[in-house]
């Protein structure tokens, strides 16, 4: 990681640490798409995705205190990330075995469950239509949480060519998704989250 994108990122936490909302907003806005592309491959629904990533953040909000003691931000975000949706899981799960299938509806109703699934499919599609670099660059950091720095090591590339071809897939997957998606809501949830 360079200095400067480390000092900025410390300062960031800092600040979120002590209170300041306007520089929480400035995380969500930065993290916010990593953190759904996560939940995402956990939850394999668009609208908990979304819900799941507000709680996320809320989390974060609730625990700003430990912030000052983080010295990996990419790697405290995937595993709070992780481990909330793991959590996520097992509550859904427990209460659907308990019977409480009412709190749950998105995984009882058939219609959204086709909807997801389909969603789900075209995500996959668009995903692996990427050359194979822009694909190798999005799966390591939007669904395995590795930092722009520790791709660039993996692939041998400069980290200004990880950037690149992140912005370059989400583009491309924001492209193939609006052209193929049956219902846009989705895709306007993905087209309204902030690029990296």
């Amino acid at each position: 990681m360079s200095e400067s994108r480390s000092n900025r990122e410390h300062e960031l936490l800092l600040r979120v640490s002590r209170g300041d909302e306007q520089a929480f907003e400035q995380m969500i806005y930065l993290y916010s798409e990593r953190v759904f592309f996560h939940a995402l491959t956990f939850i394999k629904s668009w609208h908990q995705a979304e819900e799941l990533v507000q709680d996320i953040f809320m989390r974060i909000w609730q625990k700003r205190d430990k912030l000052q003691q983080v010295e990996n931000w990419d790697k405290y975000l995937f595993t709070v990330s992780r481990n909330f949706l793991i959590n996520a899981v097992r509550r859904a799960g427990a209460k659907f075995e308990l019977g409480e299938a009412d709190d749950i509806p998105d995984l009882l109703t058939p219609d959204q469950q086709q909807e997801n699934k389909e969603l789900r499919i075209l995500l996959d599609k668009a995903i692996q239509q990427l050359p194979d670099q822009k694909r190798a660059v999005f799966t390591m950091i939007h669904l395995e949480g590795e930092s722009q720095e520790k791709v660039a090591q993996a692939l041998g590339i400069a980290t200004r060519t990880v950037r690149w071809n992140l912005v370059s897939a989400i583009n491309e997957i924001r492209d193939f998704l609006h052209r193929h998606a049956v219902d846009p809501l989705p895709v306007i949830l993905l087209l309204c989250l902030p690029a990296i």
